[in-house]
């Protein structure tokens, strides 16, 4: 039996109403979650055209596998987790994600001037992530792309000596100073939202 209302029904209810082939209330549920995912992978990506493929492969998974939602949680929940999951696999399939928790790479006295998070299970540890790669990849460029050569792909203070023809203590003054912007930025994500500072990354970047 169709809703007859599809604008306030529940989620659980179209979700009800999917699992019997009801093509309007996918088209309600779509409706009402498009613009929400499209910003969690815009907030991945930073690039438009990636994150609307991604947005869209992300909720036609969710819909192709509604049958196993279980409503152990809320289904926004639930999406947004397999959008999480989605992004991931798809940027380390491209080879654009090779995270390394960056306490990782830390020795010695570098590892005491950088926070490191507490992974309690693996959708923690995605979330985490995504939060900390979509930070990183939201810095002035030449932080970016210092972290990204430091943490992300494990270069050593020697090749990047090398490559920024500056001194050692040079590059590690660098590296400190794009750890505490990002350590600052993950703290106000985790309070206020990763939307919310994304949105005013350049205020709290400022040099």
């Amino acid at each position: 039996m169709a809703i007859p209302n599809l604008a306030a029904a529940s989620d659980d209810q179209l979700v009800a109403a999917i699992r019997v082939d009801d093509r309007q209330a996918l088209g309600e549920l779509y409706n009402r979650y498009y613009k929400k995912v499209f910003h969690k992978c815009f907030s991945f990506t930073r690039k438009e055209e990636e994150a609307f493929d991604l947005a869209q492969e992300s909720l036609m998974k969710a819909f192709d596998n509604i049958h196993s939602f279980k409503g152990e949680a809320s289904f926004s929940t639930w999406l947004y987790t397999i959008t999480h999951r989605h992004c991931l696999a798809s940027l380390k399939k491209k080879g654009k994600f090779q995270f390394q928790t960056l306490e990782d790479n830390f020795s010695g006295e570098e590892e005491t001037e950088m926070a490191s998070p507490v992974f309690e299970d693996d959708q923690v540890r995605t979330e985490q992530e995504m939060i900390m790669y979509a930070l990183i990849n939201a810095l002035p460029s030449k932080e970016k792309d210092l972290l990204i050569l430091k943490y992300l792909q494990g270069e050593s203070i020697e090749t990047l000596q090398e490559q920024y023809q500056i001194s050692s203590s040079a590059v590690k003054m660098r590296l400190k100073r794009s750890r505490e912007k990002l350590n600052a930025l993950y703290a106000l994500a985790l309070t206020y939202g990763l939307d919310q500072v994304l949105a005013q990354v350049e205020l709290f970047t400022a040099s």
